[in-house]
């Protein structure tokens, strides 16, 4: 029995669609929810490349004001994720429905995987992107790496383009 639904979402407004289907799906059958926001730790968060003059402006110039921008929007961004997660947290409670939220730094496909495990997941509920087929050979899918290597069954939620 689908008991616990694990929601993995993105910072995209179409996770507002894996919300409610994740929400109706643990309404109907008395399930719980853990919702998971995996943060992209290459993401710049507004780190900007200066081009040095010495290197004919190709290397990126870091020095410690560019470090403390950095982590400042990084800071700011997991925040808000945080922020988000509890938003949708106290959603899912207003409906009834017992929820846990998630967040994390790392390659989304396995932080899925990992989470549904060690949370005990009986079904994984995710969203989709179509992304080129040259996109998708080099950089691969998180939806697809879920789907081959979760320890529980995986709904894959195709999104608009």
């Amino acid at each position: 029995m689908l008991q616990k639904i694990l929601l993995a979402i993105s910072d995209s407004p179409d996770s507002a669609q894996i919300l409610e289907s994740g929400f109706t799906l643990a309404e109907k059958l008395g399930g719980e929810i853990l919702i998971l926001h995996v943060l992209d730790p290459l993401v710049p968060h507004g780190l900007s490349a200066v081009g040095s003059p010495l290197v004919g402006g190709v290397l990126p110039m870091i020095d410690d004001r560019v470090i403390e921008q950095y982590i400042a929007a990084r800071n700011q961004h997991e925040r808000a994720g945080i922020d988000r997660l509890q938003s949708y947290a106290a959603q899912a409670q207003a409906r009834g429905i017992k929820a846990e939220t998630l967040q994390n730094y790392g390659d989304s496909g396995p932080l899925i995987c990992e989470a549904a495990k060690n949370w005990s997941a009986d079904a994984i509920l995710m969203g989709r992107n179509q992304k080129s087929l040259l996109n998708e050979i080099l950089l691969g899918s998180t939806s697809n790496y879920v789907v081959h290597h979760a320890h529980c069954s995986v709904m894959v939620i195709q999104l608009p383009l």
